[in-house]
């Protein structure tokens, strides 16, 4: 029969050697709207970071502007933006890396277009 103290450091062992073994890394940050705390004459924009092969940290890539600042009112900017930031996840969720050549990828995502297109 184990005592308090013995299954609380034995809880205590078994937390510290799971939290170092992770199984993977998220290969990139979930994108996120830059909206210049609401400033109009600043530039709005999406961003996120991917992570470096060489290495291995995340890794902040170019903003995405889009169309977003020729708009003059927030809810239009942020109706766009929040359509980016969708289509920014998507992608990285379904395989993007700006890292390498894409083309198979851009291959494979107009082939489902057009048989979604044909259905």
């Amino acid at each position: 029969m184990l005592y308090t103290n013995e299954f609380i450091t034995f809880e205590h062992e078994n937390e510290h050697d799971l939290e170092h073994t992770l199984a993977h890394k998220k290969d990139f940050s979930i994108p996120k709207i830059y909206n210049a705390n609401g400033n109009l004459a600043k530039r709005w924009y999406v961003y996120f970071s991917f992570r470096d092969p060489k290495t291995g940290r995340l890794k902040r890539m170019k903003n995405i502007y889009g169309a977003a600042n020729s708009h003059k009112n927030k809810e239009d900017r942020l109706a766009l933006l929040t359509r980016y930031r969708r289509r920014v996840l998507k992608l990285l969720q379904e395989g993007y890396n700006p890292y390498i050549d894409n083309t198979d990828f851009i291959k494979i995502d107009l082939l489902k277009k057009v048989k979604f297109q044909l259905l």
